[in-house]
């Protein structure tokens, strides 16, 4: 019998296409490998963390000034031992917060069992008035105050005067400038720097006083009064008038037009 167009579209619309039946072995092929690499991988990731040959031997450091030598030495002996895997640089970083001159480190783990951790620390830009009975304090980049170690020679650096310290709750060294003077004080050693006043006229005091702040140079050349703000633009205005300036002159900074000079 034969089917009309339209006994044939209607029927067509009823054709379903079957698939072949799997085969169960290889599906048991299939997933006895997954099984199988899963456990060579959890096998080798064991084996990783706990096999012998990436225990820390050794822990080293590149150069550094300032950090006391017998304290690194106790922080890296901490690690040693630990496999390679199992330290992060964050690990390094939290057990050398305890080190105050360290201001940030990258950490390179060389295999099977060496780790290297290089540091930068923090710089000293101005120093402290000495007190009886303390080491030499130093104020470095990010306002902390830090006992300058006993084996070196202090630096030759501006001495800051009439400004105090508090509690450093951010850090660990327990001392920072006063939050009044913090920022101005790290904005006039940028500036000084900035502006190359210390190569030209090196500073022997920076002095805080009710109307700003004040540098005293060496030698008796004189002293810059530069108020509270603008201090870069202040001192590039000395800077290029300095030549026809008199020494051992009181110079005031503070106005935008002219140089104020009077004896001291």
């Amino acid at each position: 019998m034969s089917l009309t167009p339209e006994a044939r579209k209607s029927s067509a619309g009823f054709a379903v296409r079957r698939t072949p039946p799997r085969s169960r072995r290889r599906l048991a092929l299939r997933l006895g490998s997954a099984v199988a690499l899963a456990c060579v991988l959890a096998g080798g990731g064991w084996w990783l963390w706990h096999a012998p040959v990436f225990a820390l031997r050794t822990v080293e450091s590149g150069a550094y000034r300032y950090t006391d030598q017998a304290q690194l030495e106790k922080v890296f002996g901490t690690f040693l031992g630990r496999n390679i895997w199992a330290v992060s640089t964050a690990d390094v970083a939290d057990s050398m917060a305890t080190l105050p001159w360290v201001k940030d480190l990258t950490v390179h783990k060389r295999l099977p069992g060496s780790l290297e951790v290089d540091f930068r620390e923090w710089r000293p830009i101005l120093g402290l008035a000495a007190e009886k009975g303390r080491p030499a304090r130093v104020v470095v980049e990010d306002g902390q105050v830090l006992d300058f170690p006993d084996h070196l020679v202090p630096p030759g650096l501006p001495v800051l005067l009439g400004v105090g310290t508090e509690a450093d709750t951010l850090g660990t060294t327990g001392l920072r400038l006063v939050a009044e003077h913090r920022s101005n004080v790290l904005e006039l050693q940028a500036a000084m720097e900035e502006t190359g006043l210390e190569r030209v006229c090196p500073v022997d005091f920076v002095v805080a006083r009710d109307t700003g702040y004040v540098i005293v140079l060496q030698d008796d050349r004189g002293t810059l009064v530069l108020g509270r703000e603008e201090f870069a633009r202040r001192l590039a205005r000395f800077m290029d008038a300095r030549d026809h300036l008199e020494e051992g002159l009181q110079m005031d900074l503070r106005f935008a037009d002219r140089i104020t000079c009077r004896r001291l």
